[in-house]
Order: C-alpha cells, then structure tokens, then sequence
C-alpha cells in the first residue's frame, strides 16, 4: 500500500506539470487573443482605408462628371447665342418665317440633347440656364411675329442683332457668370 509520502511524492510533480501545462496554455491563449484582436484591428484599418480610396475615386469621377457637364453647358449656351445661332442656321435667301422656325428647333434641339447635365449643376444655375434658353426663344418669336411671309431671313437677323428688339439683361451671359461661378466652388 501506498503511503501518504510515496502518494504526495507523485502528486507533488504531477500537479506541478498541470500546472505548468495550464499556465502556458493559458499564455497561449492570451497570445491568440492578442493576435485575432491585432488582425481585427488590421482587418477595419484595411476596410477604412479601402473605403476611403473608393469614396476618393467617386469623388474624382464626379468631379470629372461634373466638369464636363459645366463644359457641355457653357456649350450650349454658346450654340444658342443669338449671334451664333443665327451664323450658323441662315442660309442665302431663305424666308423670314423658315429662319425663325430652323432657329427655335435647334435651341430646342440643343437643350433636349443637353437635359442630363442637369444632374451634375446645382438647381439655381439649371433654372437660370431653362430661362434664358426660353428667353432666347422669346426674342426670336417677338421678331418672328414682326415678319410677313414675303420677309427674308436677312431682315429677321437684323431685328434679332441690330438691338431693335427689347431686352433685358443678357440672359447667356448671367447664365455663364452663375456657371463660372459654380465651378470656382468645386476646384
């Protein structure tokens, strides 16, 4: 039979070892943890940054998109002044009436191809930019309506350029200054 000092012999290093053992899996454990908690950590750290890279490169697009759309706009605005209008639409002997309707379909042409890019432009400058293509088509109706059937088209570009119609301030050019303006705020 065993004795209690032969017994406490045995157990002595047995209790030891499982001492041991837990402690260095407990130390283990704790190096695990650690490690799952620095990649966590990693892991949110490379999601921010990701994110961030994203959100940078949407930003750069819109801008892009938004730049261009400015462009497209200034454009338009170009292409439906009056005196660019009319040098590029009058033809040599054509009617008043002919010169008034080919005028009014490209203005209205012009716009509906340029409609999208009020996506990109704040609402302010959409509806100044609305206004003065209608205003631009009010001059050329007021003129078209002084014009007989018998007019030529010279005699309706000479209302619409020689100043004789009444008009307010340049509704082509607030719409520019408002672009430019919007566009300084986004560089």
């Amino acid at each position: 039979m065993l004795t209690l000092t032969t017994l406490g012999l045995i157990l002595l290093p047995l209790t030891v070892m499982v001492i041991v053992i837990y402690l260095i899996l407990k130390h283990y454990s704790g190096q695990q943890k650690q490690q799952f908690e620095q990649l966590a950590a990693y892991q949110d750290l490379l999601k921010i940054k990701i994110d961030a890279d994203r959100k940078e490169k949407h930003d750069k697009e819109m801008l892009r998109m938004q730049l261009q759309a400015y462009e497209r706009m200034v454009m338009f605005l170009e292409r439906i002044h009056l005196p660019n209008l009319i040098t590029r639409i009058i033809s040599p002997s054509q009617p008043a009436k002919k010169l008034q309707a080919s005028l009014l379909h490209s203005i209205r042409e012009e716009y509906e191809h340029n409609l999208s890019q009020q996506l990109y432009i704040s609402n302010e400058v959409w509806e100044l930019i609305k206004s003065a293509k209608e205003e631009v088509a009010q001059v050329v109706n007021v003129a078209g309506a002084q014009m007989t059937d018998e007019d030529e088209a010279a005699k309706l570009a000479q209302l619409i350029l020689g100043g004789k119609m009444e008009t307010k301030a340049d509704p082509i050019e607030k719409a520019l200054t408002a672009l430019k303006a919007e566009v300084k705020t986004k560089l």
